[in-house]
């Protein structure tokens, strides 16, 4: 068998044995001093959550320059399966996240059995050094 055909199964192998979730996970969608959740993915592969993108909305006055926020892991049964807290910062090449403007963070993770994702901000930085909890 080719490259190209080996590629090609490849792909196709891995199309039917992932499956990637475009509709909102979570039905109250977090807003803390301005930043709202306003929707969340994730990525499933053999049965285990391998990662998640979130779509922060800063509605606020001020530009941000950090986020905490945890993210829950749950199956089709509400069951937590697992929680993490992340962090989003600017830095050389990411500048703050402006005013009515949206913001796209993820992670990789590996967790049984988790199709859903619940997302808490617990923090907030603002570039005018105040904190928001």
């Amino acid at each position: 068998m080719s490259k190209i055909n080996s590629f090609l199964v490849f792909l196709l192998i891995f199309n039917l044995s992932s499956s990637f979730s475009f509709f909102n996970k979570q039905n109250n969608l977090e807003t803390l001093c301005g930043l709202k959740v306003i929707d969340t993915y994730t990525q499933e592969l053999f049965g285990k959550n391998i990662g998640f993108y979130v779509k922060f909305h800063n509605s606020s006055k001020k530009s941000i320059d950090a986020i905490e926020y945890k993210v829950t892991f749950k199956d089709g049964f509400n069951e937590v399966k697992g929680s993490k807290v992340y962090t989003w910062q600017t830095g050389n090449l990411v500048g703050p996240l402006k005013p009515n403007s949206d913001l796209r963070d993820g992670a990789t993770n590996w967790i049984d059995n988790a199709n859903k994702i619940e997302v808490k901000i617990i923090r907030i930085h603002f570039t005018d050094n105040t904190t928001c909890k």
